[in-house]
C-alpha cells in the first residue's frame, strides 16, 4: 500500500511552528488522540492556535478540515477508511498551508484502529493501544524500540539474546531504547519477558503493509535515507 505522504520538515513532536503571512508565528497542529466513533469511522482530536483552520492532507483524494475552537481544540471526523493512509497535519494560514513536523498513520482494523505519529529523526509515537512494545523504528543501519509504561519504571530491552538495555519510563509514560550493535534486519526483540519478531525493513519504496504480526511503514526520504516503522499487533 503506497504511502499517502512521506516528506517531513525538521524534526519535533507537536512543538513545530509555522510562519503567518504577517511574519508572526502560529503553533503547528498537535494530534493528541484518535478514536473510533460509535457510528463508525475515526475521529482525530488535537490542539492548534485558537480559531485556526486545521487540515489533514493525504494527496488530492484525502483532505479533511475543521476549525479549532476558542481554546485551540479541534476535532476532525475521518469517517471509514478503506485503506491505510499517512496524513500530513497542517494549519491553513490564508491561502498558504503550513505543515507540522509529524505525519499521522491511520489503519482501520476490526479490533481497534492503529494510530501513530511518524517524525523524522525521532521515535514514532503510537497513540492507539499497544502491547508493552509500541514500535520498532529503523533507519537502515540501527534499530530503536519504544513503548509506554508507568512513569519512573525501568524497562529491560534486548535483541537476539544480547545483553539487555535498561531504560527508564519518562514522566509522560514513554520509554525509548536504542538497540546497540543491532543492524536494521529481522530481529527477535524482548521487552521484559515478552518477545516480538521484528520482520526487518522489507523491500524498497514507500509502503504501508502487513509484516509478521504487525504493520510496517516504509518511508523513502531521499536516495540515501529511508525509515521503517513496525507496529506490533495488540
Amino acid at each position: 500500500m503506497l504511502l499517502a505522504a512521506c516528506g517531513a520538515p525538521e524534526p519535533g513532536v507537536g512543538g513545530g511552528q509555522a510562519r503567518r503571512q504577517d511574519d508572526g508565528w502560529t503553533a503547528a497542529p498537535r494530534i493528541t488522540a484518535v478514536e473510533r466513533q460509535g457510528t463508525g469511522g475515526l475521529v482525530v482530536r488535537g490542539a492548534a492556535s485558537p480559531g485556526a483552520r486545521v487540515v489533514l492532507r493525504g494527496g488530492q483524494d484525502a483532505v479533511f478540515a475543521a476549525g479549532a475552537d476558542a481554546t485551540g481544540r479541534f476535532e476532525l471526523n475521518i469517517g471509514r477508511l478503506t485503506a491505510p493512509v499517512v496524513l500530513t497535519p497542517e494549519v491553513q494560514i490564508g491561502q498558504y498551508p503550513a505543515p507540522g513536523p509529524e505525519r499521522l498513520l491511520l489503519v482501520e482494523q476490526a479490533e481497534a484502529p492503529l494510530a501513530a505519529l511518524l517524525v523524522e529523526g525521532q521515535a514514532s509515537r503510537r497513540l492507539s493501544p499497544a502491547p508493552v512494545l509500541d514500535v520498532v523504528d529503523g533507519d537502515g543501519a540501527g534499530l530503536v524500540a519504544s513503548g509506554r509504561g508507568r512513569p519512573g519504571a525501568q524497562i529491560s530491552v534486548s535483541a537476539d539474546g544480547s545483553t539487555p538495555v535498561t531504560v527508564g519510563v519518562s514522566a509522560d509514560g514513554r520509554w525509548v531504547a536504542a538497540l546497540p550493535s543491532t543492524a536494521d534486519r529481522a530481529t527477535h526483540i524482548t521487552v521484559g519477558d515478552i518477545g516480538f519478531d521484528y520482520p526487518g525493513p522489507g523491500s524498497a519504496g514507500d509502503r504501508i503493509e502487513r509484516a509478521g504480526s504487525g504493520w510496517r511503514v516504509a518511508q523513502v526520504l531521499s536516495p540515501s535515507a529511508r525509515l521503517t516503522s513496525w507496529f506490533p499487533d495488540m
